[in-house]
């Protein structure tokens, strides 16, 4: 995986997690336990003069009292803020009196952001702000600070960065995982910008925590955005299409992709599709032909397609397709359809598993009497699939286009053409059935007089003793 992010980027190659060349700028000291210290009921800080370095437990409420040692305190080099009890911080107000500071540690804290940028500090080298609820940071947030190394923004709240961080050129490392990242923002810079990707030491160990891409590694997720953009840019029937990737198939981590595109004029599908392209958009546009879903294989794994507003008056050439016997999701709402093959879309359907939506309103149904009932019968067998069979109009009046009704409302009456005066008239088939009944009550009348007849006296009818 990693040689297809380094052809991709270019000369891009991942950080090493030593720090072989940089000093040892974030202390040793950690915040673990750090309620059980005395200073923390008050939210004090202490100064440790051997090592330069300033600990504060729940807050600085102290750094008043240390006035008198003022110069001492200017010149600690390493801070250590544990158990900050605001909602933000402010590094202007609280780092001022800190100017030669070379490390930061802020850990486990309840603050959400920092409500301005750094001010210019000259001699901060390493900041490491872990296990705090830090949700947002803008990418001016770290500019001024000039001589900074290392970043180290780890186990936090942070869901997205507007852009790369602002960094002075002496950078290194910066650390980003640990953190609920949301991976349909944008990160494609981790990739696009080597100059700035690089500097993410962890950057293949930052997960994703958004609903789409959840628990998927953020590289892997990028590295299909990248290569999903400079296909569809690539190709001259998609230039103005838009091309997202919707989800990941967990485990095998196959990319599912979405292509939409709806009014862009369009007088045909697109003869290519992105591999593993699942889902096509290409609603209002002037599309008559389907050919491609019966016959292009960059159309064999598209199970969603979306053409309401268009032209299509025929989709039989989708009879007995491999397309049609596996698809999701088709929706011709808006078109100029007047009659389908209603047998081989119920075959479709008995034999397609996956089938879920099929709309097919707002189109010219012409319901003649043999085509209608089969419609009518069609959209109460599949009016789970068929979700807009309650509005599936059509015209039922021969010569009559206006004269249009609900196919599930029509009767065969209506459909046929029989108006009250033809219903009430006896029809010569009918005089048949009378006649024929007729005949079949005396038959029967004969038949019980022969039997009461030879019960009672004894006798056969005549026509058996006739008989040879």
């Amino acid at each position: 995986f990693c040689g297809v992010v380094d052809a991709l980027s270019g000369n891009v190659t991942l950080a090493t997690t030593a720090a072989a060349n940089i000093p040892a700028l974030v202390p040793s000291h950690s915040c673990a336990n750090w309620t059980t210290a005395p200073e923390a009921a008050d939210g004090n800080c202490t100064r440790l003069t051997r090592n330069g370095l300033i600990r504060c437990y729940g807050g600085m409420n102290n750094v008043g009292a240390l006035n008198s040692k003022l110069g001492k305190v200017v010149q600690a080099q390493q801070m250590l803020l544990c158990g900050w009890p605001r909602e933000s911080f402010n590094p202007l107000r609280e780092l001022q009196k800190f100017s030669q500071l070379r490390s930061l540690t802020i850990e486990y804290s309840g603050f959400t952001e920092f409500n301005i940028d750094f001010p210019d500090m000259y001699h901060l080298q390493a900041i490491n702000i872990s296990w705090t609820n830090l949700s947002y940071i803008s990418t001016r947030t770290f500019k001024r600070i000039h001589a900074l190394q290392i970043l180290d923004l780890r186990w936090n709240q942070l869901i997205q960065l507007d852009g790369p961080l602002m960094l002075p050129h002496s950078f290194q490392q910066l650390y980003l995982a640990g953190n609920p990242w949301n991976c349909t923002r944008n990160f494609k810079w981790l990739l696009l910008q080597p100059e700035k990707g690089r500097l993410v030491v962890d950057r293949e160990e930052i997960i994703c925590a958004d609903r789409k891409y959840k628990e998927r590694q953020m590289l892997l997720v990028m590295h299909y955005k990248v290569v999903l953009r400079r296909e569809c840019q690539s190709h001259p029937d998609l230039l103005n299409c838009t091309c997202l990737m919707h989800h990941i198939i967990p485990k095998s981590y196959i990319p599912l992709y979405t292509v939409n595109c709806s009014h862009l004029q369009f007088h045909n599908l697109p003869a290519y599709l992105p591999e593993n392209t699942t889902t096509l958009y290409i609603n209002n546009n002037q599309i008559s032909d389907i050919n491609p879903l019966r016959d292009n294989p960059h159309y064999h794994h598209v199970v969603d397609v979306h053409l309401e507003n268009n032209l299509i008056s025929n989709i039989d050439v989708l009879e007995d397709t491999y397309w049609l016997q596996n698809f999701r999701l088709l929706n011709l709402q808006g078109n100029q359809l007047r009659k389908l093959q209603v047998y081989a879309m119920d075959n479709a359907l008995n034999d397609n598993e996956n089938a879920n939506l099929l709309l097919v309103s707002k189109n010219p149904w012409h319901c003649t009497c043999k085509f209608g009932m089969r419609l009518r019968e069609f959209l109460t067998k599949y009016k789970d699939i068929v979700r807009d069979a309650r509005n599936v109009t059509c015209t039922y009046m021969q010569g009559d286009e206006l004269r249009q009704a609900k196919v599930l409302t029509l009767t065969r009456h209506d459909m046929c053409n029989i108006s009250a005066e033809d219903d009430t008239r006896i029809h010569p088939i009918d005089w048949l059935n009378c006649v024929l009944a007729s005949l079949i009550v005396l038959i029967l009348g004969k038949l019980a007089y022969d039997y009461y007849f030879y019960r009672y006296h004894g006798r056969v009818p005549w026509i058996v003793m006739k008989m040879p």
